[in-house]
């Protein structure tokens, strides 16, 4: 099986938390770009579960890359400071997701810092990784 060693960085110039009706998802989006996104990573998680989900073991929160890569669950650690937010990925989510690391610099507001942190709460709330540390 192999190993993903590669961390994936880029400048988060936007940030999204909320809910998406439609969608019936809430979700945390974190751009490059707030008009014109080149790279972006999605944490969702559907507001309502249903039996469904439970059976295919997507209960639980997932990441979609800009590349439409998704993983359901695979955070062993999620890494919150004013400057950068790391996820470190277990091996079945580094294999989908083509990288073992995001490394997230981000240059948003206070305002928008505080909510990114509310929002991953919100998103991992009931799988929290092993090292979870939100600054």
């Amino acid at each position: 099986m192999h190993r993903f060693r590669m961390t994936v960085t880029f400048d988060v110039n936007a940030v999204f938390v909320g809910e998406l009706e439609d969608l019936e998802t809430f979700a945390v989006v974190l751009s490059d770009h707030p008009d014109d996104p080149q790279e972006w990573l999605e944490l969702q998680r559907a507001l309502f579960e249903d039996e469904q989900e439970m059976a295919l073991g997507m209960e639980t929160y997932c990441l979609v890359r800009a590349n439409g890569a998704v993983v359901y669950g695979g955070v062993t650690a999620c890494i919150l400071s004013a400057a950068v937010l790391e996820l470190h990925l277990d091996q079945e989510a580094a294999g989908v997701l083509g990288t073992s690391v995001f490394q997230l610099k981000l240059h948003l507001t206070e305002a928008a810092s505080a909510e990114l942190k509310r929002g991953l709460q919100r998103v991992m709330a009931d799988r929290l990784p092993p090292v979870f540390q939100l600054a």
